[in-house]
């Protein structure tokens, strides 16, 4: 609040809205839409969540909810003048509301006709970054805003990672083709030798993906498991670089996550991680060439994905491990950067405000 007039605290209290959506701590969106509500709550909003999954009573999912989340998953629903839903857009025909406002996102460079005759629908289209904000405008939409995602800064802090005997390159997320993993397990093992002290892991909440995990490969480890943020900011802190070549993304929240604890990344410079290529702050990998997407929603989001030079990818690798105080340096900076840049309570200021002027 320290940064907020009293003018724009007072304005924030007489806002109130219906906020559509999943809610679960764990995947992209569920994980959105708590921390959306959340810091509107705290912001002095009134919000009303209309959950088309909430955790239930003594689940997985509750048991790891913090208090705060708790108090937002036994919210009554009420019917407010303006409703924000962030889902996928196949679920945009449930919300009611008099104002209607999409929180959404493509993953590749196209918005396939079924997208967008659901975003037709609404009054006014929030997407996370410029590049959405360019993808959505070639596809003839003119109501479009930027409200960057946040990030769980506070469940992810810095963390001053000591020089340790073995180098940990790691990456988290749900593990497919277009993450790139398979590249970063390509360039990982095509690098460095046997007898080098480094390793691998690979976090992947698509339990598909546990059919990878045999790798002959002993100094890869696999853990193929939905992990609470506790568990997983251990793991971010076992590790000394973050690897995150993907193909297209939203958000690309992963890697927002390994910056908030002061890890190096290296990352595709591309779609939602654009924002995140300064070299200041990390290491970019260049796009070599972009290809039509492969996910099973092409009909929905027909666009690019972007290749990256595997040879690229093995520098980098290589030049981290081999300039640790460096990129150090850069992880600490990054750190700094997601704060000040893209901290949940900065982002929900911006939209509290942009509902305000509605």
């Amino acid at each position: 609040m320290s940064n907020m007039s009293v003018s724009e605290t007072a304005a924030f209290q007489n806002i109130s809205l219906s906020y559509w959506g999943y809610f679960t701590p764990f995947g992209g969106y569920g994980i959105a839409n708590f921390n959306w509500v959340k810091h509107l709550l705290r912001k002095g909003v009134k919000v009303y969540p209309h959950a088309k999954f909430m955790p239930a009573r003594d689940s997985k999912e509750w048991n790891i909810l913090n208090e705060e989340e708790r108090y937002i998953a036994l919210l009554p629903y009420q019917r407010m003048k303006v409703g924000i839903i962030e889902t996928t857009p196949y679920d945009f025909h449930l919300i009611d509301n008099e104002i209607k406002i999409a929180n959404t996102m493509i993953e590749n460079d196209m918005v396939g006709e079924p997208w967008k005759q659901q975003c037709k629908r609404m009054n006014h289209i929030i997407v996370p970054n410029n590049f959405q904000k360019r993808c959505f405008e070639e596809a003839g939409f003119r109501n479009v805003v930027v409200i960057p995602h946040g990030t769980e800064v506070e469940k992810f802090p810095y963390y001053d990672r000591p020089k340790r005997e073995v180098f940990t390159f790691g990456i988290v997320g749900w593990l497919n083709d277009r993450k790139g993993v398979f590249e970063v397990v390509r360039a990982f093992a095509s690098e460095f030798d046997k007898n080098e002290p480094v390793r691998l892991i690979l976090k992947s909440s698509n339990l598909a993906f546990g059919y990878f995990s045999n790798w002959q490969d002993n100094r890869i480890r696999t853990i193929n498991r939905l992990v609470s943020p506790t568990d997983l900011n251990r793991l971010y802190q076992e590790m000394d670089c973050f690897v995150f070549p993907s193909k297209a993304e939203g958000v690309g929240q992963p890697p927002r996550e390994a910056m908030a604890t002061g890890l190096p990344v290296i990352l595709t410079n591309w779609s939602g991680l654009e924002e995140l290529c300064k070299v200041e702050i990390s290491f970019p990998l260049q796009v070599k060439k972009l290809v039509k997407g492969a996910n099973p929603q092409v009909i929905e989001q027909p666009g690019n994905w972007a290749e990256i030079d595997i040879a690229e990818l093995m520098y980098w690798m290589r030049y981290v491990y081999e300039h640790q105080d460096e990129a150090k340096e850069k992880g600490k900076k990054a750190a700094d950067f997601i704060r000040q840049e893209f901290s949940w309570e900065k982002c929900a200021c911006r939209l509290a405000t942009f509902v305000s002027l509605l």
